[in-house]
């Protein structure tokens, strides 16, 4: 493979508190010609950075004044050598001392430093990046896609090539392959032959380089000089004789590769470098990877949080126990390009005496003060894989504690000998996963690069090359002005502008590039005479300005921020491994459905939960087998009592409503979808039933109920911490499926369940996102604004697409919801409140905290494309965790309107009742979800009917709303569906029923029924008084609440009559209760406050009968017209009722009372008595009939 070969930068840094110093060898390695020996370090006080190999020779770089950072002095040793910004970041400060490598973030202070000896080394290195071996991965940079793939292009350029070179020369000769590890005559054998031939090639190069012959060279430079250190001692301890025998095969190797290698010019200086890396790797499995030694190793399945289970407890055996000296158990962690993170076990001896400091580059351990009688620890061979770097969702370091999470949530819990080591450790993780994931994200804040952390606040990419920058500018180019900042490929110092103009008549569109110069803290455009503090400082400046370049203009308006995971030449591309250890990161095939299918046979209905979005919820048992041969089961033992490998567990239904079987298309996709994801806080969907002409969607029961409700009942206990917990337990769902590029659509407390309550001392919350219900591309606008504000902006109008970035607005929100307790000042909003909300850009009650509100602020921005990914919410929730921040609210919320009901809060007991255009149904209105609820009688329209029939429905609840009597029913509030529209009225439930239903079952006294009928004429004189006519007034309306009170109900035909008018004429057709009418009604349909007093005539007749079916209205009415159906039957009626023809005298009724429904049903509305005057007469003939106790209506018996 070529090496990409670019111009050396060949600047120098010009600051006074750098000088570089060429030192002339005084060593006996350089006296004697060898390229590996080290100069003698600088002896003065400050930072010294040693330099395998420049151009120029320099040896040193020492730092002496001031603070300075690990990645300034690597940008500074980088300059001097000539590597580009590009492969800079493959590079790092070694401390040989401490034997642990610096984050790029480590602050140096000269002053306090007496004096520090660093190794400039590339410390991230991905084995066979030359591809000399078929047997292992392939690697390379990503480069352009070519037809369907994308290709790669080199990993090095050829200055990083010739400095890995002399930094490979530099380990093997100190022994990274020692001659010990050599066990056996034929491996010891190996080992010398290839060490020799190791020292060919090492001589080999330095020919090339120097033109002389590869004899000519090995003359100068003895081998010894070329082989491990422990060969060359070991050679010193032989015998003369041979001695020489070695010098002479050596001197045939050196003869043999002249002839028929170099003289053949089949070996040139890269091909002799790339087959000395080569063979190392093969020499050295280990070259190239490091290895910790942790005191503890624990994997759990929590994500860091405490919240779950150990997979693997492997704490440091006697670590407790200052008095045990036995053997422990402790393990290493190695860490590798192509491998990723890897652990063993290994026993160590007598640990008090051990001091490890940690990891050694050469792969050797350094124990001090080690007697005869310790051991070497002693290692499993086997390697357990934990995860590759792309795998790795965030981390966390506490002291010499680290805890690395994956997307699945699972985690390593590692213990290191010190902080120092730890964050060594985490800078090489946080290293590879830029390199291998996102070239743009750190995985924390204690390791983070600077200039990597600059660039992620001001939107600038690293130092891509231009075709990645011109294929990222065409596919934004659907905007005038998109334009995008990156780092320079050249210049440490410089960021590139690179803007692409719009495509006119049909022209290519046009991309030029505009240098900004950085220096110290200031950035500034070349040409233009301004600074700025930052480079979005800038780029926002110049959005009001046309930048020229000759004749072509150019606008900034769009910048093109990096993407998450976003492809480029930033990326090491390692073919052969990344399909297989990256399930996680690949996209999931929806086109397809895919689920479970569940008999129905084995689920089983039980209570009502509430509803969702055009669902209903029950809670049920699924019946599961336990043995593999379910499949070959008959299909009669399958359903056999007496089989024991069966178990039922508990589950829950949501089944679509049956008035939208359109979607169950949509509904079935969402299942599909759950059913092919799997995370420890995702809601486990058993798959899908079809029962009949119900769709059922079946899932894990998960026990303490939605997350806000919980918040709200436990608000007392729930701390700031847990809540935290909670939230990354959310993110790291979601970052989830943000790695498969799914978007979920419904994120809120409501659709987070809580599985373990974790307010018990020792114990963690644990919570579960559930389904996201039907997408939201399928649901009504109405229903898209109903779900602002945890809908994304974007999501809203009609037909628009999902974005990527839709769900970290939803955990903004929800994350305020979380901190608010269940609560948030938009949820009784109005939806044209709601709308405005949005149109305005405006902003919900942040948290006191300023950093937690900053946080919230970033998820909760207008650009979309500014929204962090789910890795950085992770990375930042873990941040403020620590920091305990004041989460509470800045300003108190409003209190919920008590008349707003929730639909997911009603619970259905049974049905009521049912009428030609309405039903009314029992529910329970739990908000707590804890079976305390309220019983509440719930009337819903059916479906079919026109939108004249919702206006009616609309305006009977508007005057139920405006009523407020003891006798008459209380209005509670309302429950909207489908973005309102759909409305449910809630009204107090009556348990005693009817009056009709009660009559019939109860025998009562004439006082006692004359009691019930002046409770219906006082609730009636209210209702006129607000100028309401009630035209539906009948003993089947009037509700029974005890022994002793009655209210009026049902509501659906009342009108109201304006002020001077004294009638309402009906002209809309419908069911008419007409046996109940008064005659003006059923000839001209006019309805007054006299048909109303007619009306009650009627309900009086049917108290005193007792409400016997036999004696009921119709039948007596029917009796009278004889046999007549249909439109004759109101003509023939009317006829009768002119003719003076009225309801008989109930049996046992006082004259008083059956007078008094005479006057009712006189035919002239005018001689009508009022309900006042009503309420007077019955209270008196009740008062009479109260001091004959023994007056009973006769109960109807023939």
């Amino acid at each position: 493979m070529p090496i990409a070969t670019t111009k050396p930068i060949c600047e120098r840094c010009c600051d006074p508190a750098w000088s570089m110093m060429s030192r002339r060898g005084r060593s006996k390695s350089t006296r004697t010609g060898s390229s590996t020996g080290q100069c003698e370090p600088p002896q003065g006080p400050g930072v010294h950075v040693y330099l395998f190999w420049t151009k120029a020779g320099e040896r040193y770089l020492t730092h002496t004044e001031g603070k300075v950072t690990a990645e300034e002095l690597s940008i500074s040793a980088a300059q001097t050598v000539g590597i580009t910004p590009l492969c800079h970041v493959l590079f790092s400060l070694y401390d040989p001392e401490s034997h642990c490598w610096y984050s790029p973030n480590h602050f140096f202070n000269s002053e306090e430093q007496t004096r520090l000896t660093l190794h400039y080394r590339m410390r991230f290195y991905f084995r066979n990046w030359h591809g000399l071996s078929e047997k292992e991965p392939s690697v390379a940079r990503y480069a352009p896609r070519s037809g369907t793939e994308h290709g790669g292009s080199p990993l090095l350029e050829m200055t990083s090539l010739e400095y890995l070179f002399c930094q490979a020369k530099f380990d093997f000769v100190n022994d990274v392959t020692p001659m010990e590890d050599a066990q056996g005559k034929e491996e010891l054998s190996r080992f010398k032959n290839e060490s020799l031939g190791m020292a060919v090639l090492h001589l080999s190069h330095q020919a090339l380089r120097s033109g002389c012959t590869l004899q000519e060279v090995a003359k100068s430079v003895s081998f010894l000089r070329c082989i491990p250190r422990s060969f060359s001692k070991h050679i010193a301890r032989d015998n003369f004789l041979t001695k020489i025998r070695i010098r002479r095969v050596f001197a045939d190797f050196v003869k043999t590769f002249q002839e028929h290698t170099v003289d053949v010019g089949r070996l040139g200086s890269q091909e002799v470098m790339y087959k000395y890396l080569s063979t190392l790797e093969h020499l050295a499995p280990r070259f190239g990877t490091e290895t910790f030694l942790a005191a503890q190793l624990e994997l759990r399945k929590d994500g860091g949080d405490g919240s779950g289970s150990y997979l693997n407890t492997s704490h440091a055996h006697g670590a407790s126990d200052p008095e045990n000296v036995g053997p422990r158990v402790m393990h290493e962690v190695m860490v590798s390009g192509t491998k990723g993170i890897q652990w063993r076990k290994m026993t160590v001896q007598n640990p008090q005496a051990n001091s490890y400091f940690g990891n050694d580059y050469l792969g050797n351990r350094k124990s001090v003060k080690q007697s005869p009688l310790q051991q070497e620890p002693k290692s499993s061979d086997t390697w357990t894989s934990f995860c590759d770097f792309p795998e790795i969702s965030h981390i966390t370091i506490t002291g010499a504690n680290v805890s690395i999470i994956k997307q699945d949530n699972f985690s390593m819990e590692v213990q290191m000998n010190s902080s120092l080591e730890a964050l060594s450790f985490v800078s090489l993780l946080d290293g590879y996963f830029r390199l291998t994931a996102d070239a743009h994200h750190y995985l924390c804040h204690e390791v983070a690069p600077p200039r990597v952390v600059l660039s992620a606040t001001n939107g600038l990419h690293g130092p891509m090359n231009d075709d990645f920058v011109l294929q990222r500018l065409r596919k934004e180019a659907v905007e005038e002005g998109a334009f995008l900042v990156r780092w320079s490929v050249l210049d440490y110092h410089r960021i590139i502008l690179a803007v692409l103009n719009k495509s006119q008549n049909g022209q290519a569109a046009i991309h030029k590039q505009f240098r900004i110069l950085h220096s110290g803290s200031v950035f500034a455009l070349e040409g233009w005479d301004r600074e700025f503090s930052s480079v979005k400082e800038l780029t926002d400046s110049l959005k009001t300005f046309v930048l020229k370049s000759g004749t072509d203009n150019f606008t900034v308006k769009k910048c093109c921020l990096p993407r998450p995971a976003e492809l480029s030449n930033l990326l090491v591309m390692r073919q052969g491994a990344d399909q297989c250890v990256q399930p996680d990161s690949v996209a999931l095939c929806l086109t397809q459905l895919r689920f479970h299918q569940i008999k129905d046979k084995e689920i089983t209905q039980e209570q009502h939960l509430g509803r969702g979005t055009r669902t209903n919820i029950y809670s049920g048992s699924l019946l599961v087998w336990g043995g593999a041969e379910e499949e070959e089961e008959d299909e009669e033992d399958k359903w056999n009592n007496n089989l024991t490998d069966r178990k039922e567990i508990r589950v829950v239904l949501k089944i679509l409503d049956q008035s939208h079987k359109d979607i169950a298309l949509a509904f079935f996709e969402t299942a599909s979808l759950m059913s092919q994801v799997s995370h420890s806080h995702l809601v486990f969907v058993h798959g899908v039933s079809v029962k009949g002409s119900e769709n059922i969607m079946v899932e894990e029961f998960v026990e303490f109920g939605p997350l806000d409700v919980f918040l709200r009942r436990e608000r007392a206990l729930v701390t700031p911490q847990w809540k935290f917990t909670v939230a990354k337990q959310l993110a790291s769902a979601l970052s989830y499926l943000e790695t498969k590029q799914l978007v979920h659509g419904n994120v809120c407390a409501k659709n987070i369940l809580v599985a373990r309550r974790g307010l018990e001392e020792g114990t963690f919350p644990f919570v579960k996102l559930s389904d996201p219900g039907i997408a939201l591309n399928v649901l009504s606008r109405e229903e898209r604004v109903e779900r602002i504000p945890w809908i994304a902006p974007e999501c809203v109008p009609s037909g628009a697409p999902f974005g990527r970035a839709a769900d970290q607005w939803s955990f903004g929100a929800t994350l305020l919801e979380i901190c608010n307790n269940g609560d948030l000042p938009m949820s009784g909003s109005t939806l044209t409140e709601k709308e405005r909300f949005y149109e305005t850009r405006s902003r919900l009650t942040e948290p006191s905290s300023q950093e937690l509100a900053s946080f919230i602020s970033m998820c909760l921005t207008y650009e979309p494309r500014e929204r962090p990914s789910f890795r950085t919410v992770l990375r930042e929730l873990t941040e403020l965790q620590i920091k305990n921040p004041d989460i509470s609210p800045l300003e108190s919320l409003p209190d919920a309107d008590p008349n707003v009901f929730l639909k997911r809060y009603l619970k259905k007991i049974r049905d009521l009742g049912e009428g030609h255009f309405g039903k009314v149904m029992l529910y329970v209105y739990d908000p707590a979800n804890d079976g305390t609820g309220d019983y509440v009688a719930v009337k819903a329209l059916k479906h079919e009917g026109g939108s004249h029939l919702h206006e009616g429905w609309m305006k009977e609840i508007e005057i139920l709303k405006s009523l407020y009597h003891s006798n008459i029913v209380k209005y509670k509030g309302c429950c909207s569906e489908l973005g309102g529209q759909t409305v449910q009225l809630i009204m107090e439930f009556l348990p005693l029923g009817s009056l009709r239903e009660y009559l019939a079952k109860h025998r009562l006294g004439v006082a006692h029924s004359l009691l019930f009928a002046q409770q219906i004429c006082q609730g009636m004189d209210y209702l006129h008084s607000k100028r309401y006519i009630h035209r539906d007034l009948a003993a089947r309306n009037v509700l029974v609440e005890n022994e002793h009170l009655v209210k009026i109900g049902d509501f659906g035909l009342t009108k109201y009559i304006p002020e001077g008018d004294v009638y309402y004429r009906v002209r809309e057709d419908g069911d008419s209760p007409v046996y109940w009418y008064a005659i003006e009604c059923l000839k001209e349909s006019k309805f007054s406050f006299s048909s109303d007093i007619w009306s009650f005539g009627v309900t009086l007749y049917e108290v005193l009968t007792h409400c016997d079916h036999r004696q009921s209205p119709p039948v007596k009415f029917v009796q009278m017209m004889g046999n007549v159906q249909g439109q004759m039957t109101v003509m023939v009626l009317i006829k009768l009722l002119e003719k003076h023809n009225r309801l008989p005298c109930p049996r046992d009724c006082p004259s008083e009372v059956h007078m008094l429904m005479q006057h009712c049903w006189d035919f002239d509305p005018a001689r009508r008595p009022s309900f006042k005057s009503l309420m007077e007469s019955i209270e008196a003939i009740r008062k009479t009939y109260e001091r004959q106790p023994n007056m009973w209506l006769a109960q109807i018996s023939q």
